[in-house]
């Protein structure tokens, strides 16, 4: 059940930030976003060491629970500030 939340949360996600781009930047955008949001995972990783570290959460558990907060809060912000593009003339490209 986990890998279904997390694929469908995966294409979700591509396709909205595909959205925002023109007809001419769509196909570049879905294919870097994915690579963005992977090289987010080592910034992600050192916030969890530097809370689990002695100096602010000894315990493990607790480091990972205000690392998750952290992180969820972050994605969730730009979602509620997305605009919708639907009818919305995508072809950014003026010939």
């Amino acid at each position: 059940m986990g890998l279904c939340f997390g694929a469908g949360i995966s294409v979700l996600y591509i396709t909205m930030s595909a959205g925002h781009f023109g007809t001419n930047l769509r196909a570049t955008a879905a294919i870097s976003i994915p690579n963005l949001v992977r090289s987010c995972l080592p910034l992600i990783l050192f916030l969890f060491h530097f809370l689990q570290s002695q100096k602010i959460f000894a315990d493990y558990i607790t480091a990972a629970w205000v690392t998750a907060i952290i992180v969820i809060a972050i994605g969730f912000v730009p979602a509620l500030y997305a605009k919708e593009s639907f009818g919305r003339d995508l072809d950014f490209a003026k010939r």
